[in-house]
Order: C-alpha cells, then sequence, then structure tokens
C-alpha cells in the first residue's frame, strides 16, 4: 500500500482546531482595544483570550508530538529547494509562536499579582508578582502576537497559491476532500 499522500488525521484536526483557536484569541485580542475601559466586555474578551490562548497551548503539545513522530508527506510535484528551506524555517517560526505566547500570556497576568487559571483550574504562578515586568513582557507579547498574525496569514496565502497557483499538493496534504481511490 502506497504512503498516504496527506498528514494523518489527528495532526490535520489538531491543526484545524489550532488555526481556529489562535483566530478567535486574535479576534478577542483586538476586541479587548476597543470595549470601554472598565467594561464587562473588554475584561471578558480579556478573560476569553487568555482561555483560547492557554487552549491554544493545551492543543500544540500532542500536536508537536505527532508532527515529530509522523512523517511528512512528500508534495507533488517537488519544491525548489528554496520553497522547502522556507517551508520549515516558517513552520518552526510558527511553532515557537504557538508556544512562547501563551507562556507570555501567562508571565503577563502572574506579575501583574493576578492568579491564571484554564477553565476554572489554578494554574502554578511561573513567576512571582512584579509590576515593572508587566510592560516589557506585555510588549514583547504583543508584538510576537503581531508576527504571528502576519506570519499565519502568509502561511495561508502560501498555502492558496500553491494550490491554485502552482497546483501542487501541499494544501490537499492537511485537507479532507479530494478525490477517492478507484
Amino acid at each position: 500500500m502506497p504512503p498516504s499522500p496527506r498528514y494523518g488525521l489527528w495532526l490535520r484536526h489538531l491543526h484545524w482546531l489550532t488555526a481556529a483557536l489562535v483566530v478567535v484569541a486574535i479576534a478577542l485580542a483586538e476586541l479587548h482595544h476597543y470595549a470601554p475601559r472598565g467594561s464587562a466586555l473588554r475584561s471578558g474578551a480579556m478573560y476569553a483570550h487568555t482561555q483560547f490562548g492557554l487552549a491554544a497551548l493545551l492543543v500544540l503539545l500532542p500536536r508537536l508530538l505527532l508532527r515529530l513522530a509522523g512523517r511528512t508527506p512528500p508534495v507533488e510535484p517537488p519544491l525548489p529547494r528554496w520553497q522547502h528551506a522556507a517551508a520549515r524555517l516558517v513552520h518552526v517560526v510558527l511553532y515557537a509562536l504557538l508556544l512562547a505566547l501563551p507562556v507570555l500570556g501567562m508571565l503577563v497576568y502572574q506579575a501583574n499579582g493576578r492568579v491564571q487559571d484554564f477553565l476554572g483550574l489554578p494554574l502554578p504562578a511561573l513567576i512571582a508578582p512584579n509590576h515593572d515586568l508587566v510592560r516589557p513582557i506585555e510588549v514583547i507579547h504583543i508584538q510576537l502576537g503581531d508576527l504571528l498574525l502576519w506570519l499565519a496569514a502568509a502561511h495561508a496565502a502560501s498555502a492558496l497559491w500553491h494550490h491554485w497557483g502552482r497546483r501542487d499538493t501541499t494544501l490537499r496534504r492537511m485537507g479532507y476532500g479530494g478525490r477517492r481511490a478507484s
């Protein structure tokens, strides 16, 4: 039996779940900025943002294990060497951002003296309250979040270009539908 032209089913599920969680987390962060200061909407949006960010981190861990343990289906027709190297670099940076952003968010929360929870369960403190650290960590979190937004958009645009422009199997490897073998 020939190898599958797609990533494994669980890896595909976790990929699209991660994408959805990140989109919602970013939307909630933006909503937070537009809500009036001191409003329930503003604090609720920020709390939900942290929950979706932590959920993305939770999903990332099994995703990384599956990605490292599984095989990578080849792109047909094969990519030029520079595109393959660029794709690998983008994936490494995306994974690093998906790991770093929730941790930085937790550090901001905890440096501000608040107890961080996930779905009502308290999380262990990574740092002691220190108000001098709040703003510098928050700035890094926001800048890396912007980088994640732009890199994820470039990732999605590249997948669409590969699918409709180059007409290769890049996007189909992470998809669900398509033709069945006869």
